[in-house]
């Protein structure tokens, strides 16, 4: 994948219906349901027995920067629009997040290792204008860290549309991914259906890293 460089503001970028997307180029990222083995909780993975989860099976990715920012597009069919929690419908916000290796080789299944963390950029569709920034050590390790993740998601006719940008350095590295233009990283894909009460493990996910790279 490759996040060619433009001349345009934060502002420009983060509408997801903009013109300015056109130019990105698309790659189309395949999905598949956690397998059950990942799942930490042995409780949901017996209430999931037998139940159809990771209903979104692809997610379109475009990739933009701006020498200051990187910027996301993430496109994924859904039919229904989820936006707040129904725990008498077992319905959950609409979600997405972008993972990549803190350090090294981060294995991607198992939510990276002690010595190699994975990171992920969460958002929720209950979000307003923001995404979290979580890390992991392995399965079931999963914390927030502080972060400055702006995101904008817009649903029509039975697509999402989802920005997600924040800038290249951080303060921090040991908890967020940095990024450096010419340079190769790695990301990764998941989804959650809402209206199918999927959320924390029960996901669409891509089992393995893409090459990332931000054009000079």
């Amino acid at each position: 994948m490759l996040a060619k460089k433009v001349n345009l503001s934060r502002e420009q970028l983060l509408d997801p219906g903009a013109a300015n997307w056109k130019v990105a180029s698309a790659e189309n990222a395949e999905l598949q349901p956690t397998p059950a083995p990942l799942i930490p909780s042995a409780y949901v993975v017996n209430a999931w027995k037998g139940k159809q989860f990771g209903k979104v099976k692809a997610v379109t990715v475009r990739a933009l920067h701006n020498s200051d920012e990187v910027f996301f597009r993430l496109e994924w069919h859904d039919p229904t629009q989820n936006l707040v929690e129904s725990a008498d419908a077992n319905v959950y916000p609409d979600a997405a997040a972008l993972l990549f290796p803190l350090k090294g080789d981060a294995p991607l299944m198992v939510m990276g290792t002690a010595d190699q963390p994975v990171t992920a950029w969460y958002w929720r569709a209950d979000f307003k204008g923001k995404a979290q920034n979580d890390i992991a050590q392995g399965l079931g390790t999963t914390r927030i860290t502080p972060s400055d993740i702006s995101a904008q998601g817009q649903w029509h006719d039975g697509v999402w549309h989802l920005v997600l940008a924040r800038r290249l350095r951080v303060r921090d590295s040991a908890t967020q991914v940095e990024f450096t233009v010419g340079q190769t990283s790695k990301i990764a894909f998941a989804v959650w259906d809402g209206q199918n009460g999927e959320r924390n493990g029960i996901k669409a996910y891509s089992p393995h890293w893409h090459e990332l790279m931000l054009a000079p």
